[in-house]
Order: structure tokens, then sequence, then C-alpha cells
């Protein structure tokens, strides 16, 4: 659900076009928040509710999580079928969730040729991952 990935900017222009629509209710993760804040007056809205939802810590592809699975956090095959997801915690470790429980590594100490991958160019630049922009933020973070 990054802006890269996620369409729910994409419709902005429309909204912009559409000038029968006054109020608009926006969900996103604290980088799309960024960006709609900017463009925010552009649309000339009498009304805006941001909701912030937390971040998922994309990966660029299926295949780059699936390696960083198995490389990075050290994944075995039989393992590995029973990930449910994993993500970069605020203890700077990486949890991944299993059916049966969480295992959880320092992502700090991953060699680059690891981490760097794994990790979404949009994710780069992310200096707001409580969604500190939001009105109102549902989550775990910064709720």
């Amino acid at each position: 659900v990054k802006p890269a990935l996620a369409p729910s900017l994409k419709v902005l222009d429309d909204i912009k076009a559409d000038r029968s629509i006054r109020k608009l209710l926006f969900c996103g993760v604290g980088c799309a928040v960024q960006a709609f804040r900017r463009i925010e007056q552009d649309l000339n809205l009498e009304k805006v509710y941001v909701i912030g939802t937390n971040c998922a810590d994309n990966s660029p592809t299926p295949q780059a999580a699936r390696d960083f699975i198995r490389r990075g956090v050290q994944i075995d095959d039989e393992q590995e079928g029973t990930i449910k997801g994993y993500e970069f915690m605020q203890d700077f470790k990486v949890h991944v969730k299993t059916e049966e429980s969480y295992i959880k590594k320092p992502y700090f100490v991953l060699p680059g040729t690891i981490a760097e991958p794994s990790i979404a160019k949009s994710c780069l630049a992310c200096f707001d991952y409580t969604n500190s922009l939001a009105d109102v933020v549902v989550g775990y973070m910064g709720a």
C-alpha cells in the first residue's frame, strides 16, 4: 500500500475534476498520507478526513520477500510454508509470524546484499512510520 504500489492516490485527479465531490475520507499509510496532504489544498474540498493505517513494510516483489525470509531470517524450506508475514519492528528486529509463533531477528546485522533488495525503494525515504499527518490512526503505531 505504498504510493508507488497502491491506487489510493490515483483517483485524486478524478476527484479534482469532479466539482460535485465536496467531502473526502482518505485512508492510507504514512507515505500515502504525506503525498495526499501535500496536494490536499489543490482539491478545493470543503471537508477532508484522513484515516491513517499502519505500514506493512512492503517488499518490492514476492520473490524478494521469499529471498529475504530464506537468506535473511534463515527460515528453512519446511518452515517457509507456515509463514503468514513479516514486519520490521521498532525493537530493531524483523518479526516473522508463522502459524505457531514469531521468529525474531535483528535487522541491523543483516548484510546489505540481503537487506537492500528486500525493502521497497519507496520505503527508504520513510520518516512518518507513525502516520502523524493523519487525523486518526488505526492499528498499532500511533493509535
